[in-house]
């Protein structure tokens, strides 16, 4: 069975490293650091300036192929359900993240946010069941769509901020938006496996008192 990109290998651990090449941790770029880490023969903790508070989304995102869903390469659309969904009983000030209602994208994204209990809004916009990647390419997810899906779902009238973070994939639309709503948007993660990484300390353990 051919199985859809997940896009794992777009997950940029440098970006969250502190990059000062010190190698304490025994190599000799962070760029070496990472390979070390992806092939299990390093932990986050072997880089002495990591932050702690990052161990645990480092620890995600590098176990991600073994945490996400697999589903082949789809020549249909599966659309799932669309609208707002609450996240670990989210207050006013949690973050907003938007998606498309493919069934599998859901299934990803609801197993990555399955290793946090921090809070987020989670709105998954009406594609037409394509995958963000194939909603792009085929305008079942533009500038247009997020704005309207935002607003029929009333989530600005229940936050304290107006900010949405849009997926990597959707980038190209992120400057139409801002300009067209007046709203802040900020440009997440091409794959849903960084999201830990992408919020930092802000992700913390299920299990964390």
């Amino acid at each position: 069975m051919l199985l859809a990109d997940a896009y794992l290998d777009r997950i940029d651990f440098l970006r969250y490293l502190p990059q000062t090449d010190c190698a304490e941790c025994g190599d000799k770029t962070c760029q070496e650091f990472v390979q070390e880490l992806k092939h299990a023969r390093k932990k986050p903790a072997d880089c002495p300036h990591l932050s702690e508070s990052l161990y645990y989304p480092f620890q995600v995102a590098l176990n991600a192929d073994n945490l996400l869903p697999e589903f082949p390469c789809l020549t249909v659309p599966r659309p799932g359900p669309t609208g707002l969904v609450e996240i670990n009983t989210p207050p006013d000030d949690a973050p907003i993240l938007i998606s498309g209602n493919n069934i599998h994208t859901q299934d990803v994204i609801t197993s990555i946010l399955g290793t946090t209990k921090s809070p987020f809004f989670l709105l998954f916009t009406d594609t037409r069941g394509d995958t963000v990647d194939m909603a792009v390419i085929l305008n079942s997810l533009t500038a247009e769509v997020i704005s309207k899906e935002v607003v029929k779902s009333g989530i600005l009238e229940r936050v304290s901020h107006q900010e949405i973070v849009i997926p990597g994939l959707a980038s190209v639309m992120r400057d139409e938006l801002k300009e067209s709503t007046g709203w802040k948007v900020t440009v997440g993660p091409i794959c849903a496996a960084e999201l830990p990484l992408f919020f930092g300390d802000r992700w913390s353990p299920p299990g964390m008192a």
